[in-house]
Formats: structure tokens, sequence, C-alpha cells
């Protein structure tokens, strides 16, 4: 893409001045002074899109990880569709990409180092997004042209090109961030312009790609990328987007509060989930009250017998714990069916529950505090909460895109299987700990804002938060696990503990299952016959009807390259 066309691209998202002169600019196209851009608003502009493109996916791969229920119809062809990607379609290529490039051409000439590479690292994991998610995706065309010739048609370039293509937008990242200034050029929500937070990120996610890679030889470079430098391995340095608590003008919260605290209904959140958090070890998960807000707490037996119309259990008339499909029990005894607690009320949908919406509103359990800025579940009191966003931290929450519990993780799972020399047991506790202390620290305030979590003052600590013993007990539980099993069942363990640190990250929880086969156990679908596996998203309806050589694939079950199990894996 020429500078003339960067310009004008420019001109069409904010409206600036900066190419009102364009004869100046093709005479000197390196010669931009800083008051001919708005810099700071197109830096702006690329981390919302950015950001958006991390909501996008979210319900997609969290529901086939299990870790949100699936609820769009009975099998994965009638749940899934090519235009559920046209949204992520377009904020990529038509919004971050021809943005991030215009920065790029407009600061890079200006010795605006550190502000370059952390759009170039935003660039990368983008794109090794959409690898992830469709295989082949336009690259080495995408934005080309000439502001007379655009391509409008590009080629797609091979997803293993375009993860290679990646690792070296971070390596390019990670020379320029080497001594740089932190920058002010424009308000950073994730780093606050620190360098070497957005360098310690470019070499953690070169990491991230190694172990995603692993069954295809990429997991050779895991102990030479944590051998070399700085990566994220503690909160402080976490890649999280920081939402507001603003309602209007703009609504700034999280999306998952948007969802479950205005007026309509929640989603359904999944009951395996839940049931996994909540009882499948014999004791609450203490992660689960930040993750949940029970609308309900007695909804089993007393909920069921006040209102049996608000329930669709597909094969009972209500919730009943001694009846399940075959198949569930064929995978565990102890398969949650129509409720994600029987003791406890987590009340979602199964997997792959399509079925009608009965008046279950009420009922519904939905986003707690962590991540989505909720409501904490004190285990007290019934409250509807679609109270028109006035409730808990009023959407103050967090996007979960890297955390240090997720390194620690992938380096317990890379050590597992002969990636990485380190002892994975330790690496395991280590990520638990992590993954405690961030959800924890919602208790109070939500990532330094000004926003309290609410907590009735009359309940004891016993009752609310998570204290250190009852954390404690979970961690020391889970090594007692480890320590037993074989190897499979370690890295059985590591998965299981993964997913659930992971909530609020639909993305690598997909990656996770699709990489390992595991955890194991996870739920069927409700339907004895839903279909094959998504194994990679349709390409979006936009692609393909708008794209003259591009062509959809020929199933949904055709894997990403990084993806070599069998197709019988666990799915």
């Amino acid at each position: 893409m020429n500078l003339l066309k960067k310009c004008l691209l420019v001109v069409s998202v904010l409206s600036v001045a900066a190419c009102a002169d364009l004869d100046e600019l093709l005479v000197n196209p390196n010669g931009v002074a800083p008051d001919q851009a708005d810099a700071s608003s197109l830096y702006n502009n690329i981390q919302l899109a950015f950001n958006d493109i991390q909501n996008d996916p979210y319900f997609f791969a969290a529901g086939l990880a299990r870790m949100d229920a699936e609820t769009g119809g009975f099998t994965y062809t009638a749940t899934h569709q090519p235009t559920e990607f046209d949204g992520m379609w377009g904020d990529f290529y038509a919004e971050f990409l021809p943005d991030a490039d215009a920065f790029i051409a407009l600061a890079e000439p200006l010795g605006q180092n550190a502000a370059v590479a952390s759009v170039k690292i935003m660039k990368a994991y983008g794109y090794m997004q959409f690898a992830d998610l469709f295989g082949d995706v336009p690259l080495t065309e995408a934005g080309q042209g000439n502001a007379e010739t655009p391509i409008t048609n590009p080629s797609r370039t091979p997803g293993a090109e375009v993860y290679a293509a990646a690792n070296a937008m971070l390596d390019e990242a990670i020379a320029q961030l080497e001594g740089a200034d932190d920058f002010t050029v424009a308000f950073d929500n994730f780093y606050g312009g620190k360098a070497a937070d957005w360098q310690a990120l470019a070499r953690t996610l070169k990491l991230r790609n190694a172990v995603t890679t692993r069954l295809v030889g990429g997991g050779s470079a895991v102990q030479g990328i944590v051998d070399a430098g700085d990566i994220i391995d503690q909160n402080n340095e976490n890649f999280e987007w920081h939402y507001g608590a603003n309602r209007n003008n703009p609504n700034n919260r999280h999306p998952f509060y948007n969802d479950s605290y205005e007026e309509n209904d929640g989603v359904y959140q999944s009951n395996w989930y839940m049931w996994l958090m909540a009882e499948s070890k014999g004791f609450i998960d203490p992660r689960t009250r930040y993750y949940f807000f029970r609308q309900d707490k007695n909804i089993f037996p007393s909920a069921v017998q006040s209102d049996p119309n608000a329930f669709d259990c597909i094969f009972t008339a209500v919730p009943n714990p001694d009846v399940i499909p075959p198949w569930y029990e064929a995978v565990s005894e102890d398969m949650p069916y129509c409720l994600g607690s029987y003791d406890l009320g987590y009340f979602g949908r199964d997997h792959l529950n399509g079925s009608g919406i009965p008046p279950d509103g009420q009922y519904r359990t939905v986003f707690g505090l962590y991540p989505a800025g909720g409501r904490y579940d004190d285990g007290q009191t019934n409250e509807v909460v679609q109270n028109a966003g006035t409730d808990g931290a009023l959407g103050a929450g967090i996007e979960p895109i890297w955390q240090a519990s997720f390194t620690h993780f992938i380096l317990a799972e890379a050590a597992l299987t002969g990636n990485y020399d380190a002892d994975a047991g330790e690496l395991l506790e280590k990520a638990m700990k992590l993954s405690f202390d961030r959800v924890t620290s919602f208790e109070s305030l939500v990532d330094g804002s000004e926003v309290i979590a609410t907590v009735p003052v009359t309940v004891t600590i016993a009752d609310t938060y998570a204290d250190d013993e009852s954390v404690e007990e979970y961690i020391d539980f889970v090594m007692d696990e480890y320590e037993s099993a074989d190897d499979t069942g370690k890295l059985a363990i590591v998965a299981r503990e993964y997913l659930i640190a992971l909530y609020g990250n639909g993305l690598e929880a997909y990656n996770l299952y699709r990489r390992t086969c595991l955890p194991m156990d996870v739920q069927p679908a409700i339907d004895p016959n839903p279909g094959s596996f998504i194994r990679s998203a349709l390409y979006p309806s936009v692609h393909i009807n708008r794209n003259l050589n591009a062509t959809q694939k020929g199933s949904f079950t055709e894997p990403v390259f990084w993806d070599t199990n069998d197709a019988s894996c666990n799915y």
C-alpha cells in the first residue's frame, strides 16, 4: 500500500488534516510532521479494533471448548454458520489492519519505536488468531496495491506461513523495543506505554506460538525462547484490556456485563463447566463465586417445584439427578444433566441444547465479578440482576488476553511433552497460584478503578471471598491428584486446570482442546448424533461473496495446520 493510500485511509478514519497537502507528501513521503496527523486518535482506534477482535470469536470458541454453553442448535452444523464471523473479518481487515499500517507509516519515521512495535505485536497476534480459527487467510496481498489499482481480491496464505510471518513481526518488534523509551504518543490501555512490558509480551507470544504448534515441530523453540529473556510470568505483566463502568456515551463496560446486567436475560452458562468448578472435585473451586452469579441459589428443588415450566431438560420434565442420557453416563457417571450442580443450583444449559427458550431468565446463572465486572455471589441472597446496569462492579472488568498463569500452564504442558526442561508439577502449582491471585484481586477494586465490588458488609469472609485456607486446600488437592497420576493423567490435569484459569478467553481454550484432546470426560452433546466436531471455522460470507479468489472450505472438519490429531480425538 503506497503512502498516498495510507494517507487517504487516515482521512477516512479520522478526518484529519494530515493529507491536505498531497503534493508535499509525494515530494517528501517520509517528512510527516507530528502536527500533520492525529497519531493519538489513530492509535486509540487501533487498540479498540484490536480488542473487538478478541471479543468476536469468544462464544464460538468457548462453546466448542465447553467453557460456554452451545445453544444455537442440536448439531454443530446448525449452530455455526459462515455469517458468524462477518463482523470479525471486517474488524480485522477493514478496520484494524489499514489503521495499523497507516500508524506504522506515520510514526516509524518519527522514531516512535515503542509505539510502532506495540502495533506490530497486535498485528502479529491478530494474524495468529485468524490462522487459529480459519487456517489459511489473506496475508501477503491484504491491503496491498495502490490507490489506482488496489488488490481487492487477495489470495489466502497457508496458515503455517501466516504463523511464520507473525513470528517475524514479533522479532522485529522485540528488536525495536530494545532500549526504547516508553511512549506517550497515545493512551495505551494495555501497558500505559511501557516498552519493557510490550517486549515481554512479544517474547511470550513467541512462546505461545511454539507450544501451539508443538505437534508440527514448534515445541523445539520453547527452551530457547524462555532462556532468551523476560516473558510474562507475574500478574503485573498481564496482557489485559481494562473496561470501564460507563453505561452511555460511550458504553465502555465489559460485554459480559452488558449481556447479563441490563434488561434482557443473559446467555446460558455451560452446565458442564460450572459443574467442573462447583462439584467435580467434591468441593467448590473458590473461584466459582467470582466467575458466576446465581440469581436463584435454591433452584433445586424449590424452584423446580414452584415453576416447572421454567426448565427445558429434553429427557425429563424438570432437572432429575437420577435420569441422565446413557451417552452422558458412558463418559462419566457424574456427568451433569440440565443443571450444572444439583446441590448448589448452577443453572445453565447442556452442550448443544438448541431448543426454545422457556421463562427462565430469573433462574439462569449469569456472569459474575471476574472477569465481567458483575456481582460477586455471596451465597446468601436471591436477586435478579437485570437492573439497567446498576449491580456489582458496573462492568469494569478485563479481557484476559494473556496472563502469567497462562504462561506457566503452557510451560507445564511443554515440560510434560518433552519440549521444556523443567518440573511440570512446580509450573502447574505456580500457575494455579497466579490464577487465584488474579481472580481474588477483584475483591474490592477492579484493576485500580474506583468501582467497588458489591458485597454485603454483614456477610462474613468465610461465606464470601476465597480465603487463603480454601485456596491452599484446592491447590493441595490438585497437586496430590497430579502426583499420583501417570504421564497422560498429569497432562489431563494440567489441561483441566488451564481451562478453568482461562475463563473469559475462549480462543486459547479452543486451541488447548484441539491441541491436546483434553481435558478428559467433557460433556457430549444433548443429541446423540450432533455431527462432526468443528476443527476450524468456515470462512465468513463477506470473504466468500466479495472476493473473486475465495472459495469456501469443504467442511469445518478441516483442521488448521498445527492440529494433527486423529479425528476421533475426544471431541
